[in-house]
Protein backbone atom coordinates (compact mmCIF):
# COMPACT_ATOMS: atom_id res chain seq x y z
CA UNK A 1 0.00 0.00 0.00
CA UNK A 2 1.28 3.42 -0.76
CA UNK A 3 1.77 5.85 1.84
CA UNK A 4 1.34 9.17 0.28
CA UNK A 5 1.40 12.70 1.90
CA UNK A 6 0.57 15.58 -0.09
CA UNK A 7 1.12 19.07 1.20
CA UNK A 8 -0.43 22.50 0.37
CA UNK A 9 0.67 25.61 2.29
CA UNK A 10 1.19 29.53 1.47
CA UNK A 11 4.70 29.25 2.32
CA UNK A 12 6.52 29.70 -1.11
CA UNK A 13 9.81 28.11 -1.79
CA UNK A 14 12.13 30.66 -1.06
CA UNK A 15 12.10 30.13 2.77
CA UNK A 16 13.25 26.21 4.16
CA UNK A 17 9.81 26.08 5.92
CA UNK A 18 8.34 23.46 3.18
CA UNK A 19 11.83 21.62 3.87
CA UNK A 20 11.48 21.35 7.61
CA UNK A 21 8.18 19.44 7.16
CA UNK A 22 9.62 17.25 4.41
CA UNK A 23 12.28 16.30 6.69
CA UNK A 24 10.36 15.60 10.10
CA UNK A 25 7.98 13.32 7.85
CA UNK A 26 11.52 11.72 6.27
CA UNK A 27 12.33 11.34 9.92
CA UNK A 28 9.23 9.64 11.33
CA UNK A 29 7.90 8.06 8.36
CA UNK A 30 10.71 7.02 5.90
CA UNK A 31 8.26 5.30 3.32
CA UNK A 32 5.99 7.79 2.99
CA UNK A 33 5.94 9.28 -0.48
CA UNK A 34 5.58 13.49 -0.15
CA UNK A 35 3.74 14.82 -3.21
CA UNK A 36 4.06 18.97 -3.09
CA UNK A 37 0.57 20.08 -4.57
CA UNK A 38 1.02 23.64 -4.07
CA UNK A 39 2.93 25.91 -1.93
CA UNK A 40 1.94 29.06 -4.13
CA UNK A 41 -1.53 29.43 -2.37
CA UNK A 42 -2.05 33.50 -1.98
CA UNK A 43 -0.66 34.40 1.72
CA UNK A 44 -3.42 33.62 4.77
CA UNK A 45 -6.05 32.90 1.41
CA UNK A 46 -8.26 29.75 3.03
CA UNK A 47 -10.90 30.19 1.04
CA UNK A 48 -8.96 29.52 -2.17
CA UNK A 49 -6.51 27.10 -0.56
CA UNK A 50 -9.66 25.26 0.35
CA UNK A 51 -11.27 24.90 -3.35
CA UNK A 52 -7.65 23.75 -4.90
CA UNK A 53 -7.71 21.06 -2.39
CA UNK A 54 -11.11 20.13 -3.09
CA UNK A 55 -10.71 20.49 -6.88
CA UNK A 56 -7.50 18.14 -6.95
CA UNK A 57 -7.81 15.19 -4.55
CA UNK A 58 -9.78 13.09 -7.15
CA UNK A 59 -6.44 13.07 -8.67
CA UNK A 60 -4.88 11.30 -6.05
CA UNK A 61 -5.30 7.48 -4.65
CA UNK A 62 -7.11 6.38 -2.15
CA UNK A 63 -5.64 6.80 1.93
CA UNK A 64 -3.67 10.02 0.42
CA UNK A 65 -2.60 12.74 3.89
CA UNK A 66 -3.15 16.15 2.54
CA UNK A 67 -1.29 18.25 5.01
CA UNK A 68 -2.55 21.78 4.92
CA UNK A 69 -1.11 25.04 5.90
CA UNK A 70 -2.46 28.09 4.83
CA UNK A 71 -2.84 29.20 8.76
CA UNK A 72 -3.35 33.31 9.84
CA UNK A 73 -4.74 31.57 12.65
CA UNK A 74 -1.45 30.09 13.72
CA UNK A 75 -0.56 30.30 17.62
CA UNK A 76 -4.35 31.14 18.72
CA UNK A 77 -6.95 29.10 19.97
CA UNK A 78 -7.96 27.74 16.94
CA UNK A 79 -7.51 23.59 16.98
CA UNK A 80 -4.98 21.38 15.08
CA UNK A 81 -7.53 18.09 13.43
CA UNK A 82 -7.61 15.11 11.63
CA UNK A 83 -10.48 14.56 9.67
CA UNK A 84 -11.49 11.42 7.53
CA UNK A 85 -13.80 11.28 4.44
CA UNK A 86 -14.57 8.54 2.88
CA UNK A 87 -11.46 7.67 0.96
CA UNK A 88 -8.66 10.75 1.97
CA UNK A 89 -7.36 12.12 5.59
CA UNK A 90 -6.45 15.87 6.13
CA UNK A 91 -4.36 16.81 8.66
CA UNK A 92 -4.38 20.85 9.69
CA UNK A 93 -5.80 24.12 11.24
CA UNK A 94 -9.37 23.79 12.19
CA UNK A 95 -10.15 26.83 9.80
CA UNK A 96 -12.51 25.53 7.15
CA UNK A 97 -9.54 24.63 4.77
CA UNK A 98 -10.67 21.03 4.58
CA UNK A 99 -14.17 21.25 4.46
CA UNK A 100 -15.24 21.93 0.93
CA UNK A 101 -12.77 18.81 -0.31
CA UNK A 102 -14.33 16.81 2.70
CA UNK A 103 -18.04 17.17 2.13
CA UNK A 104 -17.20 16.35 -1.18
CA UNK A 105 -15.72 13.17 -0.42
CA UNK A 106 -17.62 12.22 1.95
CA UNK A 107 -17.26 13.63 5.52
CA UNK A 108 -17.11 10.97 7.99
CA UNK A 109 -15.40 11.68 11.53
CA UNK A 110 -12.86 14.31 13.29
CA UNK A 111 -10.37 14.28 16.01
CA UNK A 112 -8.54 17.49 17.89
CA UNK A 113 -4.72 16.68 17.70
CA UNK A 114 -2.74 15.72 21.00
CA UNK A 115 0.16 17.72 20.31
CA UNK A 116 1.64 16.10 23.18
CA UNK A 117 1.36 12.73 21.70
CA UNK A 118 1.38 13.59 17.53
CA UNK A 119 3.88 16.77 17.49
CA UNK A 120 7.67 16.87 17.96
CA UNK A 121 9.29 18.94 21.00
CA UNK A 122 8.98 22.52 20.44
CA UNK A 123 8.68 25.62 22.51
CA UNK A 124 7.57 27.63 19.27
CA UNK A 125 4.00 28.55 18.45
CA UNK A 126 4.63 30.11 14.84
CA UNK A 127 5.23 27.04 12.67
CA UNK A 128 2.68 24.33 13.93
CA UNK A 129 3.20 22.79 10.21
CA UNK A 130 6.31 21.60 11.26
CA UNK A 131 6.01 20.99 14.76
CA UNK A 132 1.95 19.64 14.66
CA UNK A 133 0.45 18.91 11.59
CA UNK A 134 3.92 17.58 9.28
CA UNK A 135 4.25 14.80 12.40
CA UNK A 136 0.62 13.57 13.08
CA UNK A 137 0.80 12.99 9.06
CA UNK A 138 3.46 11.23 9.50
CA UNK A 139 2.53 8.97 12.39
CA UNK A 140 -1.08 8.62 10.78
CA UNK A 141 0.39 7.31 7.05
CA UNK A 142 3.02 5.03 8.61
CA UNK A 143 0.25 3.17 11.12
CA UNK A 144 -0.33 5.00 13.88
CA UNK A 145 -3.91 4.46 15.37
CA UNK A 146 -5.25 7.60 15.39
CA UNK A 147 -7.37 7.77 18.49
CA UNK A 148 -4.03 7.63 19.80
CA UNK A 149 -3.21 10.70 18.13
CA UNK A 150 -6.30 12.86 18.75
CA UNK A 151 -9.99 13.20 20.31
CA UNK A 152 -12.80 12.74 18.71
CA UNK A 153 -15.32 15.39 18.16
CA UNK A 154 -18.08 16.25 15.83
CA UNK A 155 -17.91 16.70 12.28
CA UNK A 156 -20.21 19.54 12.90
CA UNK A 157 -17.96 20.95 15.50
CA UNK A 158 -15.76 21.82 12.46
CA UNK A 159 -15.46 25.54 11.66
CA UNK A 160 -17.00 26.37 7.72
CA UNK A 161 -16.18 28.71 5.31
CA UNK A 162 -17.57 30.61 2.25
CA UNK A 163 -16.78 28.06 -0.19
CA UNK A 164 -16.27 28.98 -3.98
CA UNK A 165 -17.67 28.94 -6.32
CA UNK A 166 -19.83 32.20 -4.90
CA UNK A 167 -23.07 33.49 -6.62
CA UNK A 168 -22.48 36.83 -8.90
CA UNK A 169 -24.35 39.66 -8.05
CA UNK A 170 -26.67 41.54 -10.35
CA UNK A 171 -26.15 45.30 -10.67
CA UNK A 172 -28.95 45.35 -13.85
CA UNK A 173 -30.08 44.25 -16.86
CA UNK A 174 -27.74 41.86 -18.50
CA UNK A 175 -25.16 42.83 -15.88
CA UNK A 176 -23.15 40.52 -13.22
CA UNK A 177 -20.45 41.90 -10.67
CA UNK A 178 -18.09 39.13 -9.87
CA UNK A 179 -14.72 38.93 -7.86
CA UNK A 180 -11.13 39.19 -8.50
CA UNK A 181 -9.58 36.23 -6.25
CA UNK A 182 -6.45 36.78 -7.71
CA UNK A 183 -3.73 37.26 -10.02
CA UNK A 184 -1.53 34.16 -11.47
CA UNK A 185 1.80 34.28 -13.28
CA UNK A 186 0.58 34.77 -16.26
CA UNK A 187 -1.72 37.64 -15.50
CA UNK A 188 -4.53 35.53 -15.94
CA UNK A 189 -7.63 36.86 -13.64
CA UNK A 190 -9.01 33.87 -11.47
CA UNK A 191 -12.64 35.03 -10.90
CA UNK A 192 -14.98 33.55 -8.07
CA UNK A 193 -17.74 32.70 -10.45
CA UNK A 194 -18.89 29.26 -12.27
CA UNK A 195 -19.56 29.64 -15.94
CA UNK A 196 -23.11 28.09 -15.80
CA UNK A 197 -24.01 30.98 -13.40
CA UNK A 198 -22.71 33.61 -15.92
CA UNK A 199 -24.36 31.97 -18.86
CA UNK A 200 -27.60 31.99 -16.85
CA UNK A 201 -27.85 35.18 -15.42
CA UNK A 202 -26.34 37.06 -18.92
CA UNK A 203 -27.76 34.74 -21.41
CA UNK A 204 -24.41 34.09 -22.96
CA UNK A 205 -23.34 30.88 -24.54
CA UNK A 206 -19.54 30.63 -25.96
CA UNK A 207 -18.69 33.14 -28.81
CA UNK A 208 -20.77 35.95 -27.01
CA UNK A 209 -19.06 39.50 -26.52
CA UNK A 210 -19.25 40.46 -23.53
CA UNK A 211 -18.13 43.97 -21.57
CA UNK A 212 -16.02 44.01 -18.76
CA UNK A 213 -15.79 47.11 -16.66
CA UNK A 214 -12.54 47.28 -14.04
CA UNK A 215 -11.13 50.51 -12.16
CA UNK A 216 -13.28 52.68 -14.30
CA UNK A 217 -12.79 51.45 -17.67
CA UNK A 218 -14.02 48.94 -20.26
CA UNK A 219 -12.88 46.50 -22.11
CA UNK A 220 -14.48 43.59 -24.53
CA UNK A 221 -13.66 40.15 -24.13
CA UNK A 222 -15.28 36.78 -25.37
CA UNK A 223 -16.52 33.90 -23.72
CA UNK A 224 -14.60 30.95 -25.46
CA UNK A 225 -13.09 27.84 -24.91
CA UNK A 226 -9.39 27.99 -25.55
CA UNK A 227 -7.19 30.94 -26.29
CA UNK A 228 -7.14 29.82 -29.81
CA UNK A 229 -10.39 31.50 -30.23
CA UNK A 230 -8.94 35.04 -29.93
CA UNK A 231 -6.08 36.98 -31.56
CA UNK A 232 -3.03 37.98 -29.82
CA UNK A 233 -3.78 40.69 -27.47
CA UNK A 234 -7.59 39.97 -27.21
CA UNK A 235 -9.69 39.12 -23.79
CA UNK A 236 -11.15 36.13 -23.76
CA UNK A 237 -13.78 34.89 -20.59
CA UNK A 238 -13.14 30.93 -20.05
CA UNK A 239 -13.37 28.06 -17.89
CA UNK A 240 -9.50 27.60 -16.13
CA UNK A 241 -8.06 24.92 -14.55
CA UNK A 242 -9.54 25.71 -10.88
CA UNK A 243 -13.08 25.20 -12.54
CA UNK A 244 -13.98 28.88 -12.08
CA UNK A 245 -14.51 31.60 -15.00
CA UNK A 246 -11.28 33.66 -15.89
CA UNK A 247 -10.15 36.64 -17.61
CA UNK A 248 -6.85 36.61 -19.88
CA UNK A 249 -5.10 38.61 -22.59
CA UNK A 250 -4.06 35.96 -25.14
CA UNK A 251 -0.11 36.62 -25.33
CA UNK A 252 -0.75 39.36 -22.56
CA UNK A 253 -1.59 40.28 -19.10
CA UNK A 254 -5.08 40.94 -18.02
CA UNK A 255 -3.63 42.25 -14.81
CA UNK A 256 -1.57 44.75 -16.62
CA UNK A 257 -5.33 45.82 -18.78
CA UNK A 258 -7.57 46.06 -16.13
CA UNK A 259 -5.40 46.74 -13.28
CA UNK A 260 -4.94 45.33 -9.61
CA UNK A 261 -8.68 45.21 -9.03
CA UNK A 262 -10.69 43.20 -6.68
CA UNK A 263 -14.04 42.96 -8.51
CA UNK A 264 -14.98 43.26 -12.54
CA UNK A 265 -18.84 43.81 -13.72
CA UNK A 266 -19.38 41.68 -16.76
CA UNK A 267 -22.06 42.81 -18.95
CA UNK A 268 -24.05 41.02 -22.17
CA UNK A 269 -23.47 42.84 -25.23
CA UNK A 270 -25.89 42.44 -27.73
Amino acid sequence: MRRVIALITDFGLRDPYVGMMKGVIAALCPEAEVIDLTHGVPKYNVVLGAHILKISQRYFPEGTVFVGVIDPGVGSERRAVIIKSRRFWYVGPDNGLFIPAALEDGVETAWVIKREVAGIPSDIETFHGRDIFSPAAARLVCGADVNALGTPIKVEELVRIDSLPRKPEVVGEGAVSVGVIYFDDFGNALLDSSLKDIEELLGVTYGSAIEVSAGGRRFVGKLVKSFSHVSPGELSLYVGSYGLLEIARYMGSARELLGDVGRVVLRRLE
